[in-house]
């Protein structure tokens, strides 16, 4: 991590993103994550999700083929699979999402392929946002 404390980074990130994207319709998800949404240059929807619990890493979650041009090992991060959801049984008898609970009502990201960046500083984030901003419209649903 950089020499700004987990806490601060957090702050920053929030900042930044506060500053470039608008809240998400749903709203932000306390103190746990925030929801942003915001158009690329081509008007393409982007959504985020940035995970912002004291106990949590600084993770953003992105649509993997909107970032698909980063490569790995960049910026440390994990790709989920839309096939992986619903898979584990969840204590009701049915099967759990899968994933951070935030994601799961987004239009984009609650049922396609996610990257989840691991963000060790504002250059990271930024370097995310530039990519993001390329992105050329897509279908919705996740396919």
């Amino acid at each position: 991590m950089t020499d700004l404390s987990s806490v601060k980074l957090k702050q920053a990130i929030i900042n930044r993103l506060d500053a470039v994207a608008a809240p998400h319709d749903l709203g932000h998800q306390g103190a746990y994550a925030n929801r942003y949404t915001m158009r690329s240059e081509q008007s393409a929807p982007v959504e985020l999700m940035f995970e912002k619990a004291e106990t949590t890493k600084p993770h953003l979650w992105v649509l993997a083929d909107q970032v698909s041009s980063i490569p790995e090992g960049g910026i440390p991060s994990v790709h989920y699979s839309k096939d992986d959801l619903y898979k584990v049984p969840a204590k009701n008898g049915g099967l759990q999402y899968g994933r951070h609970s935030a994601l799961e009502k987004m239009t984009w990201l609650g049922k396609a392929d996610l990257i989840r960046f691991t963000l060790r500083s504002i250059a990271d984030l930024d370097h995310v946002l530039s990519v993001l901003m390329e992105a050329p419209r897509r279908r919705q649903g996740g396919a």
